[in-house]
């Protein structure tokens, strides 16, 4: 399975139309894109947020497209729509400063109960959701990465990898390394296909009982249906690439008696300007299977 950027894809024409032919229909759509909005029927927000959704019917089905706004600078104002599906894009120069920036704190307020948050790991799911809720948030991060972020000491080269279907063997979870009674369970709930099936091939090289799960359902991790997965491991590990409150930390490390966390790194950032965003921010996979390795 090819990962897709789905960040890039959710500020295009091509997303309309995808969305027109899987017969999903909302009764408006609105971005703070203001090039994305031009030609397309798409309300831009334009004016003070207060103001511009007081101005809108609380009972239409929306979908807001985000790209430059966070979740958090608009959910004190929709907290009273019936129905709402939000996508934090983040594009570009966006998506790296998301990462440093504390945008999953709403994950704890009380008025933000109403939505279930997804982490659609391909376009297959992404869509299944948009399909099936109608009060959903989907926090998307970029997903293009610099070409060298396979490189490994004994390769010098190495092709993009993907996954395949069938290994996808549950609606809410993929599970790449499944050992029985493992020494660590890691989860890892963000959409980054290839920099996952990277650690996934660095950890089965190694001797160590180590299980991986990618889950793309923040509400799913705290099911006693989740708890099944890794009711055996010794420890578990979360690997977050972004920072989230303490509130939000504590409520993950509630999940198992022994519960860390890991942060990968992304080195070589020093421009501002997004088209050498890519060519110099690159992810270190080995960086954070020696990280996994220190926890066993």
């Amino acid at each position: 399975m090819e990962s897709i950027n789905l960040s890039k894809l959710a500020l295009s024409s091509h997303f309309l139309e995808i969305l027109d032919e899987e017969n999903i229909h909302y009764d408006n759509i609105i971005t703070d894109n203001k090039w994305f909005s031009e030609g397309w029927n798409i309300l831009l927000i334009k004016s003070h947020l207060r103001d511009f959704f007081s101005k809108l019917d609380p009972n239409w089905n929306y979908l807001i497209i985000l790209d430059k706004l966070w979740i958090n600078d608009i959910l004190t104002y929709v907290s009273d729509f019936k129905s709402i599906s939000i996508i934090s894009s983040n594009s570009s120069i966006w998506s790296f400063w998301k990462k440093f920036h504390p945008e999953l704190n709403y994950l704890s307020a009380d008025y933000t109960q109403q939505f279930n948050y997804y982490f659609p790991w391909d376009l297959e799911s992404f869509l299944k959701q948009l399909k099936n809720n109608h009060n959903a948030i989907y926090p998307l991060s970029s997903q293009e990465i610099a070409d060298n972020i396979y490189a490994s000491p004994s390769e010098e080269e190495e092709g993009i990898q993907f996954i395949d279907k069938k290994l996808i063997d549950e609606s809410e979870i993929l599970s790449l390394l499944s050992p029985k009674n493992p020494d660590l369970f890691i989860i890892w709930f963000w959409n980054h296909f290839e920099e996952l099936v990277k650690l996934s091939q660095l950890l089965s090289s190694n001797p160590a009982k180590i299980s991986l799960a990618i889950v793309n359902n923040w509400n799913f991790l705290f099911t006693e249906e989740f708890k099944e997965y890794y009711k055996e491991a010794k420890k578990i590990a979360v690997i977050i690439d972004f920072n989230i409150d303490k509130t939000v930390k504590d409520q993950l490390g509630k999940l198992w008696k022994a519960t860390e966390f890991i942060t990968p790194e992304f080195e070589n950032q020093t421009s501002i300007f997004s088209e050498y965003y890519y060519e110099q921010t690159w992810f270190n996979a080995i960086s954070l299977y020696e990280k996994c390795l220190k926890l066993v």
